[in-house]
């Protein structure tokens, strides 16, 4: 019974969003950062297609992996802050997979990502979002 009241408290907390920092929020009290606002928004799609220009670069090692997942990491969450800054509701489904994956490279350890069930984590909620993207030409 523990387990439906504690995702019931994450959903309605405002787990849900795109950080970069690991905090699950818009930044220090879920206030935008003053460059944030000033930065010209970009496209979701624009974003989407700077990810998967990092994810088709691959790695060759545990080394280069690790730094691999947290390139692909950090396009997601451009992806994610895009997707927020143009539409919380259309994006909802994309943005809490980026919002996992970040989870996961916090329970995980962000410097501990090259490990492959580890990367594993990460990958497939990023996976999810990239497939929604081409399920939906709206996005």
């Amino acid at each position: 019974m523990v387990g439906p009241i504690v995702v019931a408290v994450l959903v309605v907390g405002g787990a849900a969003g795109c950080s970069g920092d690991g905090s699950g929020g818009g930044g220090k009290g879920g206030k935008p950062s003053v460059s944030a606002t000033r930065a010209k928004p970009v496209a979701p799609r624009d974003a989407l297609a700077a990810y998967e220009r990092e994810a088709a670069s691959g790695f060759t090692d545990a080394d280069d992996c690790q730094q691999f997942m947290t390139r692909k990491l950090t396009a997601g969450v451009k992806v994610c802050k895009a997707m927020e800054a143009k539409d919380r509701q259309t994006y909802a489904e994309p943005i809490v997979d980026v919002t996992e994956a970040e989870r996961q490279a916090d329970h995980y350890g962000r410097d501990n990502l090259g490990a492959k069930g580890n990367s594993l984590a990460v990958s497939l909620p990023l996976q999810r979002m990239v497939a929604w993207f081409r399920e939906h030409s709206e996005g």
